[in-house]
């Protein structure tokens, strides 16, 4: 039930997630100078990005322990002793998840149910991520009950909820955001040799190098002159050597491990295009970074970015990342770009980049809180489910 709520500043607001790392740092210090921001890292051991990253001290910092492996949270009973020592310290006029599906998260969710602190959720998921079973979507309807508010990605995660029931008047944006300043900065710093494209994502199937490098393959054959850039680490990089080694020219695909910030942002700078192939992405945050700084993009129509950034051949070109001849074609398209086409389209694509800053997250989340303030909603049913979750997760 929802229940408005007036004359009440909102100051103090403890926001979990898995790790810190430098774009949730640029996010938090956009918002930090307008309220108390507690950040609890829930997995601080995490590899799934291998960040090298130490925080300033802008927001206070707090961390779980007592997990049987980097990427797991704690035992539910050393999870709640936890929690319910950090709320009684921190006393949270609101708390901010990013996500639902992990057993921290559903436990922050029951307990602020038990005190009456509204909850608002971080959510980049789509309705097209994955195949959707009824039993689970009837859960999450009745999970959803339990938050005062939301901040989502984009257009697509923001639809997925008002599917979901979430009341569309509660959802904010945007929470995939990077500095884009930081990184157009750096590209002006830098200078572009040999030609090529750059692509930068984790190396697991989903992001779609087998895709990727079947299409380079076919414009290479077709008089292609650009090189190709692969920045990134993960499991599948023996299985894309291989595919590299077995291109017509395979000495113009550089394969470069997981990069800093710092040294990221000058590969973008030394690119000319940047191309993401996704078979499926909830966002494709690297996108943000190659339009902040200033390349054209080929982006998967799978991506959740393309839905707002990429305006086909005016911000830049969509394609269906199964159509390896559909992508090797924008390959061309993209070498033949002449400078004005070039300079039209950054612009456009930075123009709609401007409602995805540090600044815009910032005021989402503000305007978020507020909503969460004035209108909490706690649901039994909700806290019944996560507590259901929690124990089975």
């Amino acid at each position: 039930m929802a229940l408005p709520i007036s004359n009440r500043t909102l100051d103090i607001v403890l926001l979990a997630l898995h790790r810190i790392g430098p774009y949730h740092h640029a996010r938090f210090s956009a918002v930090a100078p307008h309220l108390e921001l507690h950040v609890l890292e829930t997995r601080p051991q995490s590899a799934e990005y291998l960040w090298d990253f130490e925080p300033s001290k802008l927001y206070f910092m707090y961390q779980i322990g007592g997990q049987p492996s980097p990427e797991a949270d704690p035992p539910l009973a050393t999870l709640r002793q936890q929690l319910m020592v950090l709320l009684d310290q921190i006393q949270p006029q609101a708390i901010v998840t990013v996500g639902w599906a992990d057993r921290a998260y559903q436990f922050l969710l029951l307990l602020a149910h038990e005190r009456r602190i509204p909850i608002v959720l971080v959510s980049d998921s789509r309705q097209r991520d994955e195949p959707r079973s009824v039993a689970k979507e009837r859960l999450k309807y009745q999970l959803l009950r339990g938050y005062s508010a939301a901040l989502v990605a984009g257009r697509e995660s923001r639809d997925y909820l008002a599917d979901l029931g979430f009341p569309a008047a509660a959802i904010r944006q945007p929470w995939d955001v990077v500095d884009s300043t930081f990184f157009a900065q750096a590209a002006c710093q830098s200078q572009r040799h040999l030609p090529h494209f750059l692509c930068v994502s984790r190396l697991v199937a989903k992001k779609n190098h087998t895709g990727l490098l079947k299409a380079y393959g076919i414009y290479q054959r077709q008089g292609g002159r650009w090189g190709l850039q692969l920045v990134g680490s993960g499991p599948l990089e023996l299985a894309i050597r291989a595919q590299i080694s077995e291109l017509p020219d395979p000495q113009r695909v550089q394969l470069v491990p997981f990069c800093q910030q710092e040294q990221l942002a000058q590969l973008y700078g030394n690119a000319n295009a940047f191309v993401l192939a996704s078979i499926t992405d909830q966002w494709g945050l690297v996108v943000n970074e190659a339009v902040a700084s200033g390349l054209p993009c080929l982006v998967s129509s799978a991506c959740g970015c393309a839905v707002d950034l990429i305006e086909h051949n005016r911000s830049g070109w969509c394609f269906d990342p199964t159509n390896t001849r559909s992508l090797a074609d924008l390959m061309h398209t993209a070498e033949c770009q002449s400078p004005a086409q070039r300079i039209a389209m950054v612009a456009a694509a930075r123009q709609l980049l401007e409602a995805f800053t540090p600044q815009t997250f910032a005021d989402g989340l503000r305007a978020a809180l507020d909503q969460a303030w004035r209108y909490p909603r706690y649901s039994r049913s909700a806290a019944l489910v996560a507590n259901m979750l929690s124990r089975l997760v």
